[in-house]
């Protein structure tokens, strides 16, 4: 396994998608598009139903141009399910799920019991909103429509892009990587070897000297902020993060020189430096499998068991810390694969760790 070819331009995440709901569908008898149920189904802000399930109102109203119209697969298609369930099944799938299928992926939307660290302490939605919902639903009587499973290409990604990824002269993160390299010239190449530096990019994360996680831009840090004297005496000792410019600079200059290399994670040779990096490595597993937010999933749920499927226009890929630093369009930059876990934590409404966490660098070192 290699490190990963870092030149990725991510899709626009499922998390971003912004959806304006005009127009009247003509797939029922009643407009159910201008139901206050659809809407609540179709907003990120509350429902966000329309991420995972194909919404058969929503489907076939393409007449306005305003509007995208971007479904997941993520979960099975509403079609047909006021046929299947009566109103007071919908409206238990939609208060607590668990309680019919304790295995569901589905977040509750009218509790908050039993859930991990979630954002809030509100309900996803009202009894209102959920009332709205089940009207909706029970408008969709019409069968649905057996189709092929879609599969998941090489790399998930729209050809387009994925064409811009692989073009260096066209594909932005090479701003990055020459100003890394301009600034490695610059700043470190009087001290450090470049070919030993990059030999140890692969090991990343490791214990450090004081017997904590880091990864490297945690080492980049360390040079910089020892370099760089604070403007201020009552500055703090650390006045970079992982995620500005420079940092990233350099990250994304030493892992594209490093990208031919194979990861090379190992525990030390040390015994008892040995059982603190297994505890670090266990404890991301852990976290990896582990419920939380107001949606109430797991990483394992979607980068493990929903590979291939889609969360509006994202694809779901396999949970993969390669090709980072990345450039994502809803960013309009380039961030870490702290960032991209941070925003992870933010899509299941979760409460997000600090940047540096500990739980971030277990979870990479898992990963």
């Amino acid at each position: 396994m290699q490190t990963g070819y870092p030149l990725r331009l991510i899709r626009l995440g499922c998390w971003m998608a912004v959806v304006s709901l005009l127009g009247s569908s003509s797939l029922c008898a009643q407009s159910v598009e201008a139901t206050e149920g659809l809407r609540i189904m179709a907003d990120r802000n509350t429902g966000n139903c329309v991420s995972c399930h194909e919404i058969p109102a929503w489907k076939d109203s393409t007449q306005s141009a305003n509007r995208l119209t971007l479904q997941g697969n993520f979960g099975p298609s509403l079609q047909g399910v006021g046929s299947r369930y009566n109103k007071e099944q919908l409206r238990q799938w939609i208060v607590d799920a668990r309680v019919i299928h304790p295995n569901t992926l589905m977040p509750p939307y009218g509790t908050t019991e039993r859930l991990n660290l979630p954002a809030r302490q509100e309900n996803l939605l009202t009894q209102k909103q959920i009332d709205a919902v089940v009207d909706t639903l029970t408008t969709f009587t019409q069968a649905p429509v057996s189709t092929k499973d879609e599969k998941s290409s090489e790399v998930l990604t729209a050809s387009g892009l994925a064409q811009l990824q692989s073009a260096t002269a066209m594909n932005p993160i090479g701003l990055w990587i020459d100003e890394g390299k301009r600034k490695w010239e610059k700043d470190c190449n009087a001290c450090h070897a470049l070919e030993k530096v990059v030999k140890a990019v692969p090991n990343f994360p490791k214990l450090d000297a004081s017997q904590k996680l880091i990864n490297l831009e945690d080492q980049i840090l360390v040079c910089r902020n020892r370099n760089t004297a604070a403007p201020t005496a009552s500055a703090s000792s650390q006045f970079f993060s992982n995620d500005d410019n420079a940092t990233l600079e350099f990250s994304t200059f030493l892992n594209d020189a490093a990208r031919q290399l194979a990861i090379n994670i190992a525990p030390p040779t040390n015994p008892s430096l040995a059982t603190i990096w297994k505890q670090n490595l266990a404890d991301g597993e852990r976290l990896f499998k582990t419920r939380m937010g107001h949606m109430n999933l797991s990483c394992q749920q979607c980068h493990d068991g929903k590979v291939g499927t889609s969360m509006r226009a994202q694809k779901i890929t396999v949970g993969h810390p390669t090709g980072f630093p990345a450039y994502r369009i809803s960013w309009q930059g380039l961030g870490s694969i702290e960032r991209r876990i941070r925003a992870c934590y933010s899509g299941v409404q979760a409460q997000v760790p600090a940047p540096q966490d500990i739980r971030l660098r277990q979870l990479e070192l898992y990963l």
